[in-house]
């Protein structure tokens, strides 16, 4: 088993696998909760969003392009801890496991594996499409200055951070590395600005609480944002499944690795 960080960056980490369409999403929701609630996570939302469809060809007679594309509701249902650290998000094309408290990534991994089970279990999934996992590291120097992060970031993911005269401020640097692998791709990103500790625009916490060590945060700061997944149509098996994040997660422990110091390690540990 991994070792935990005493001072671990990891302020939000989430998996993923996205599978069929369920449609009746909503008629299997009481056995689902049922399962969850003796899993540990009996605090249930339902929330819903707008799916708009993507559709090709010519439309049936009678109907015209607009109106196929009208967006349509679409469920999404919380499936949350007492505390609000941990919890699956149940959509009909997705099962997602969030967490604001992340320990090391084995209880991460099983969590996601029971939560799935459970969903299958109910619903009986006929593949999964695609699956991944990523990762939000809040690195805070320590006397809120840029030459600071130099001591916990490679130069490479900077910018101009920690190399502007004195006295100049940055208000934001972004670093963006795509890797793809043979069989996995990888995305990093770095982003250095002065504030309150956020989330990218395309990834927000649902439901969930975020620990007061990093609410508080009100300065200058980076964001190690690390995303890897693979797409490709595999039929449900959890023995495989646990198998590929295994791999998914040795990826962004290498792209990881890769961004920061050995000074930062030293310090998180």
């Amino acid at each position: 088993m991994g070792k935990k960080m005493k001072n671990a960056p990891v302020y939000y980490t989430l998996a993923q696998a996205r599978h069929n369409p369920i449609l009746r999403l909503g008629a299997y929701v009481p056995d689902i909760q049922d399962r969850m609630r003796k899993a540990g996570f009996p605090d249930h939302q339902r929330t819903s969003t707008l799916v708009v469809p993507l559709l090709f060809g010519a439309p049936p007679e009678g109907q015209t392009d607009a109106q196929r594309t009208l967006p349509r509701p679409s469920e999404r249902h919380l499936f949350l801890s007492s505390d609000g650290s941990h919890g699956f998000i149940v959509e009909e094309s997705s099962l997602s496991f969030q967490t604001t408290e992340y320990d090391t990534f084995e209880p991460f991994l099983d969590a996601f594996l029971t939560g799935f089970g459970i969903v299958h279990e109910c619903i009986k999934l006929d593949y999964i499409e695609r699956v991944g996992i990523r990762y939000l590291d809040a690195v805070i120097p320590p006397e809120d200055s840029p030459d600071d992060l130099l001591k916990f970031l490679n130069p490479g993911v900077l910018g101009l951070a920690g190399h502007m005269p004195e006295g100049v401020s940055i208000g934001l640097s972004v670093s963006e590395t795509h890797i793809p692998l043979a069989d996995a791709n990888l995305l990093s990103r770095t982003i250095v600005r002065s504030g309150p500790l956020g989330f990218p625009m395309d990834l927000e916490p649902q439901g969930l609480t975020v620990p007061q060590r990093f609410k508080q945060l009100n300065g200058l700061h980076a964001i190690i944002d690390t995303d890897a997944s693979q797409t490709g149509r595999r039929d449900v098996d959890l023995a495989s499944l646990r198998d590929l994040m295994v791999m998914l997660h040795d990826k962004i422990r290498m792209a990881f690795e890769a961004t920061v110091t050995k000074h930062a390690l030293a310090v998180w540990q």
